[in-house]
């Protein structure tokens, strides 16, 4: 539909498109008047041969140099000023009959000013008055305005169907010119909608995308941070605290005696009890600390800008807190406790490798003495 009402539009000026028919049919309605108030005065031979070329010959001919000219815009521009060149000789020759001249003057005006604006005023009075003093120069000059009624009348009903033929060429083309404009609204709508729904999917993407990163950052079973997340987060953190001259504690945790959790109560029991341990270290968390499952049933807990004597009582209160929790497994009561193993920058170790290796072996030295108790690598 799009390309049927654009193709009329597309190619060239107005007058270009519509000329050929547009001359052939101006130059017979000026024609018939012209013919009806010469044949009273029995002209020869020669002004009938002129009157054929001009008003029957001369548009085709127009036409078809038009047709073959680089630029049929200008062309046309160019034969209309022939047109008026012609207009002006003819009502010259003939007297400046009223009518006549008038449909002459007002039809060679329109096509001058549709094509030209205020300019082809101007253009249009040179040329009539251009060929009416070169018909002049030839023909004697005289002037016989009247026209018999039959003449006055077809002059008059010519120039009245040529204005109607005109007008209505040009509804035909502001309608086009509408159609044209309500199918480019039509495509406007229809590409902000598209871009509106592109939008809707790119941010669903984007959500999917945050998704699946934070389900690749996060451990099925609890919900926390897994290793792979710790990683790089670890050693962003590190670095800050180091640029702010701050300290980072880190509290390696695991639970104690899981495997016999695992082997009296069975793993979906156990899956419990690391759910609720994750929940409960995640909930005593401050916003900026880092909880992960580290392995198993080892949890990490990275505290940034938390001094080694602080994060002792820190630890301390974690052990509370899991002596005071019970895991409720179907009918069973599932006691939890941990150890604890602490250790911080710079106290301790200055990379993410050695903090890491500190926090584990004081660990392991909380387990090997004991269990359910929290040791610091310098205490031992």
């Amino acid at each position: 539909m799009t390309n049927t009402v654009l193709e009329p539009l597309q190619s060239h000026h107005w007058i270009a498109a519509n000329s050929y028919r547009v001359r052939i049919t101006a130059f017979a309605l000026v024609g018939i008047p012209i013919a009806l108030h010469i044949v009273p005065r029995n002209p020869g031979v020669l002004f009938w041969a002129l009157f054929l070329l001009q008003f029957f010959a001369y548009p085709h001919v127009m036409q078809w140099l038009s047709q073959r000219a680089r630029d049929r815009e200008k062309a046309e521009h160019n034969n209309l000023i022939v047109d008026s060149l012609a207009s002006g000789a003819w009502a010259a020759a003939l007297g400046f009959p009223l009518w006549i001249s008038v449909a002459l003057f007002l039809a060679a005006l329109l096509n001058h000013t549709i094509t030209l604006g205020r300019k082809g005023i101007l253009i249009c009075f040179l040329s009539l008055c251009s060929g009416a003093l070169a018909s002049t120069t030839v023909i004697a000059f005289h002037v016989s305005t009247d026209t018999n009624g039959l003449v006055t009348l077809t002059s008059i009903v010519g120039l009245a169907v040529y204005l109607s033929l005109m007008g209505i060429e040009f509804f035909s083309y502001i309608r086009r010119l509408h159609q044209v404009q309500d199918a480019v609204d039509e495509q406007k709508r229809t590409l902000e909608v598209a871009n509106h729904a592109l939008h809707e999917q790119i941010g669903k993407i984007h959500d999917l995308q945050e998704k699946l990163r934070e389900q690749a950052n996060r451990d099925s079973l609890t919900g926390l941070f897994n290793r792979r997340y710790l990683e790089g987060t670890l050693e962003r953190e590190l670095a800050r605290c180091k640029r702010e001259n701050a300290p980072l504690t880190m509290l390696l945790l695991d639970i104690d005696h899981f495997k016999l959790v695992n082997d009296t109560y069975g793993h979906p029991a156990g899956d419990e009890v690391l759910r609720v341990f994750a929940r409960a270290l995640q909930e005593s968390a401050r916003t900026e600390d880092i909880v992960c499952r580290y392995g198993g049933e080892e949890f990490l807990l990275v505290l940034p800008k938390m001094p080694l004597h602080i994060a002792r009582g820190r630890a301390n209160q974690l052990l509370e807190l899991f002596r005071q929790t019970t895991v409720m497994f179907e009918d069973k009561r599932i006691p939890v406790t941990t150890s604890i193993g602490i250790a911080a920058v710079p106290d301790h170790a200055l990379t993410v490798e050695n903090l890491i290796r500190s926090a584990d072996q004081a660990l392991y030295r909380a387990k090997s003495t004991g269990r359910n108790r929290a040791v610091a690598f310098n205490e031992f």
